[in-house]
């Protein structure tokens, strides 16, 4: 549909998620800097700026909205590679899902989880399922995690490894590391999760992620967009995918593109 879209306030755009509060709106977020978000309209414009209050910023890469308890809720996961070395522990941002024209969120809660048995891993692509967070790993092999269904507050939970996402299939004609997952959302309807690597988009069915079963999935080259480093990805619940790159390198603005699929019945 389109791309190319400069995202001037978006340098290291890594995340992308859409709004279930306010129509035609998507969320996104820097990496580093402060703990905002970005409100984007479908054409990659910003139309707004949200501090989310309580939060702490050391490596952010993900951003989702999902239904919760409050009727939608935001989601900011930092979780990459903190100082350059992968982590043992992920943080959760949970807040109210705001409109694009706040300021300032509610007080966050914060959920603190570890991966199992000592692993260390970097992640960027964080989603959420039925109310409950999954996770996948960035780097190979690309390990899918389950987070508790309950996280009490002041508490260290404990990630469940459920599956891996054969990232492998598309090593071929490129290097490893563009072939590793940067972003992950699920559709508003909750039927689909969208992950993406740099230079391509991976579809599943929301019930088969949840259940570990990966090898069932839909494929796309993104390579002719030729993005700098392609982050984030959102699904809508009828096929229009819109993915973020980051622009690399001397702060220049990242980009934004929208793309219609046609999704399985």
């Amino acid at each position: 549909m389109s791309h190319g879209k400069l995202l001037g306030s978006l340098p290291e755009a890594s995340g992308l998620a859409l709004s279930l509060r306010t129509p035609n709106v998507l969320w996104s977020l820097n990496d580093s800097d402060a703990p905002v978000v970005i409100a984007l309209d479908p054409a990659g414009d910003t139309i707004g700026r949200v501090r989310i209050a309580g939060a702490d910023v050391n490596n952010w890469e993900d951003v989702s909205v999902a239904p919760c308890s409050n009727g939608s809720c935001l989601y900011v996961a930092d979780a990459g590679n903190g100082g350059g070395t992968q982590r043992n522990e992920v943080v959760i941002y949970r807040v109210p899902e705001p409109r694009p024209d706040d300021k300032e969120t509610a007080r966050a809660e914060v959920f603190n989880a570890a991966y199992p048995e000592g692993e260390d891993h970097e992640a960027e692509a964080v989603f959420v399922i039925d109310q409950q967070l999954y996770l996948v790993t960035k780097g190979h092999p690309s390990l899918l995690f389950r987070f508790p269904r309950e996280m009490p507050h002041g508490t260290l939970a404990t990630l469940e490894r459920i599956g891996q996402i054969p990232t492998e299939r598309f090593l071929k004609g490129t290097i490893p590391r563009r072939t590793r997952i940067t972003d992950g959302e699920t559709s508003p309807d909750g039927r689909w999760v969208a992950l993406r690597t740099n230079e391509a988009l991976l579809v599943y069915r929301s019930l088969d992620l949840a259940a570990g079963n990966t090898n069932s999935l839909w494929h796309a080259n993104l390579r002719a967009l030729d993005e700098v480093q392609g982050e984030g990805v959102a699904i809508s619940d009828d096929g229009d995918v819109y993915l973020a790159s980051e622009g690399g390198s001397q702060n220049r603005p990242g980009t934004f593109a929208h793309l219609k699929c046609a999704l399985p019945q």
